[in-house]
């Protein structure tokens, strides 16, 4: 296991008292679990970031979703009157959102002294969104922030490393989103990074039970980014029908969808959803057929205002298959750790055979 260190844990009654399990990235960082959460649209909000944050891992706010510099000095404000641990902004950009004065937007998470950024999308190096044509990457390093970039297949890893991110979080086409063209899984991703990629990196997407960190450590990843499980949490401020259908879904409630148009994501499997993929059969390639039923006015009323798991396409993890319960963000990420420990110093210690000592 590339772990730094493995920390005991202790039974206490019938309560794990959990230690933190040390990595490459829990050092970078400065958290005590390695367990990032992803910046979800219309549900990375300050409560449930600062709430990950408290419980020891790396809570996100979603610049996306503020959309605004002003919103988003607000989101950056109100998570740090909730905790006084590290955060990220996550800043999710494609071409067609990057507007004439996004710098503003990325300016602001500077001038709040925001110390962790991780980005999606097209590569920060690429993405020129300052005022003399610099690039995102270029704007944060030279505010010394920590850039962690997701991406979904060991090429586009290996680029961003080579353009000097401090870290990737490494999906595939399990994931709940967009999972790239490659249709490669984290059984393939995760060790191939492990013998390619130099800097940190975690694994992206479908975890939700201990036995994947443990997994993930042992493939060279420094942790796990999670989304749809931190969706089903308590502190987590999408309405409650929307937590009730990923504890009702399983690991087929999931479907794929824009893979014609080239923009491929792994989606929750509702009406609105099987339209979709009606139309875009009947349409390949043409987003126009189906645009009216992708909007974000969609999904920001289902997530934020009707709860209805019906009303829009929104994304979705296999991970729901393990969701049961809507959790604490705090017991979330002590089951996911305390498991993790337990099979490695348990299990995985009983699996070696240890050669008998001669005397």
């Amino acid at each position: 296991l590339r772990l730094l260190a493995v920390a005991e844990h202790r039974l206490v009654g019938w309560v794990y008292s959990v230690m933190p399990l040390r990595t490459k990235f829990t050092e970078l960082v400065g958290i005590e679990h390695p367990v990032l959460c992803g910046g979800m649209q219309y549900a990375g909000y300050a409560e449930m970031a600062a709430a990950v944050s408290t419980a020891g891992g790396l809570g996100t706010v979603s610049a996306l979703t503020a959309n605004t510099p002003e919103k988003l000095r607000a989101e950056i404000q109100k998570t740090r009157s909730l905790t006084d641990k590290p955060f990220a902004v996550n800043f999710t950009i494609l071409p067609m959102m990057v507007t004439p004065d996004y710098h503003t937007i990325v300016q602001t998470a500077i001038d709040e002294g925001v110390k962790i950024v991780q980005t999606a999308g097209n590569s920060p190096d690429r993405i020129k969104v300052g005022k003399n044509g610099e690039s995102l990457l270029h704007m944060l390093k030279g505010a010394d922030i920590i850039v962690i970039h997701k991406c979904m297949s060991i090429k586009h890893a290996r680029a961003a490393e080579k353009a000097g991110v401090d870290c990737i979080s490494l999906g595939a086409y399990e994931y709940g989103g967009h999972i790239g063209n490659d249709d490669i899984t984290h059984w393939v991703n995760q060790p191939l990074a492990g013998l390619k990629l130099h800097v940190p990196y975690l694994a992206a997407g479908a975890t939700g039970h201990g036995s994947q960190l443990a997994a993930a450590l042992a493939m060279g990843a420094s942790g796990v980014e999670l989304g749809t499980a931190f969706m089903a949490t308590k502190e987590c401020t999408v309405k409650q029908g929307i937590k009730d259908a990923i504890v009702q879904a399983n690991e087929h409630s999931t479907t794929l969808l824009l893979r014609t148009v080239h923009n491929i994501g792994r989606f929750y499997k509702n009406a609105l959803a099987k339209e979709v993929t009606k139309l875009e059969n009947e349409n390949p390639g043409d987003f126009g057929a189906i645009a009216h039923l992708m909007t974000g006015k969609r999904n920001y009323a289902s997530l934020q205002e009707t709860g209805d798991p019906e009303g829009g396409a929104w994304t979705c993890g296999v991970s729901a298959g393990f969701i049961n319960d809507i959790p604490t963000c705090k017991d979330l990420i002590e089951g996911l750790v305390g498991t993790a420990e337990q099979i490695i110093l348990e299990r995985l210690q009983q699996a070696v055979v240890k050669p008998s000592s001669r005397l």
